[in-house]
């Protein structure tokens, strides 16, 4: 068999594999996980929405395989997760990343039926000591991986903060039928998990002083704007990672992806953002509700070129 038909037959095999994972996932349920897991958070409400926030540390393998599946299949469908790479490896869920301390993943989710609905996580540190984030031996989060860089080199500090007191926030996704439901819905979907979010971070122990990540900034930046007041983006790095490396397309088929620092606000701040939450999904209007959460916070993003 000459080159090219091999190439065609592999092409073909790969395809089908990939057709065969979505395909997968989109059938997979993650029903009963909330009787098998100790959630951080639970919303359960009338119409069976189901919000929950689920430490990696409690979540049974295989739930675990299920959320990571998920993400999988939504990075293959957006052409943000190699294919070659899944395929050569058997993947059927992303793996988890070797630079991963303890992982939170927020699940807005249909109870009766299982199905993720909305989805984001943030990961923790990974170094045993506290090391202060300007340390040189300070483990590096996956987003400054990417970018080659340490963030709070170039961000200004007020106050001393350890790696500790840092998440990443990664993998923000939804399932790709609720990109065509009514807008109403997607608000108070959106609305939902910033509450089961911000309300988890309140409670982490010791409090959160920052989120680090990466994305395009008419994105992920301009979501995170709408609930965080101070926002560093760092223009000016060149994110890659190796063509071995199951996410390297994230860094290729995007738009202009930059990384960021969002200051966490805490205390009585933080009480007051969850309670506007609350607010916004009381109302009658839940857009109204909305809208008055954004202009009160007046988020401002800041820029710092290297």
């Amino acid at each position: 068999m000459s080159a090219p038909a091999d190439t065609a037959l592999d092409d073909a095999r790969r395809a089908r594999y990939v057709e065969h994972v979505l395909a997968l996932h989109d059938r997979m349920s993650l029903a009963g996980l909330i009787e098998q897991a100790d959630p951080l958070y639970l919303a359960r409400r009338p119409d069976g929405l189901t919000v929950l926030a689920l430490p990696q540390s409690r979540l049974p393998e295989r739930y675990r395989l299920g959320i990571y599946g998920f993400r999988l299949a939504q990075y293959l469908r957006s052409r943000f997760a190699s294919d070659r790479v899944a395929f050569a490896r058997g993947l059927f869920a992303e793996p988890v990343g070797a630079g991963h301390g303890e992982e939170i993943h927020f699940i807005a989710m249909e109870e009766s039926t299982g199905t993720i609905l909305r989805y984001v996580s943030i990961v923790a540190a990974t170094d045993e000591a506290a090391l202060p984030v300007t340390h040189p031996d300070r483990t590096p989060f996956p987003c400054e991986v990417a970018h080659g860089i340490n963030l709070f080199d170039h961000v200004s500090l007020d106050e001393p903060v350890t790696a500790h007191e840092v998440w990443e926030i990664k993998r923000l996704m939804q399932r790709p039928s609720e990109r065509d439901t009514a807008p109403a819905r997607r608000l108070r979907l959106s609305l939902e998990l910033m509450l089961g979010f911000y309300t988890v971070l309140a409670a982490l122990s010791p409090a959160p002083k920052f989120l680090v990540g990466d994305g395009e900034e008419g994105l992920a930046v301009r979501r995170l704007a709408r609930s965080l007041k101070d926002i560093t983006v760092i223009e000016g790095t060149c994110p890659a990672l190796s063509e071995d490396d199951l996410l390297f397309p994230a860094y290729v088929e995007r738009a202009v992806v930059k990384p960021f620092v969002a200051g966490v606000p805490r205390g009585a701040e933080l009480d007051q953002l969850v309670r506007r939450l609350e607010h916004a999904l009381d109302a009658t209007n839940p857009l109204a509700g909305f809208q008055q959460l954004v202009s009160r916070v007046g988020g401002e993003i800041r820029r710092v070129r290297i």
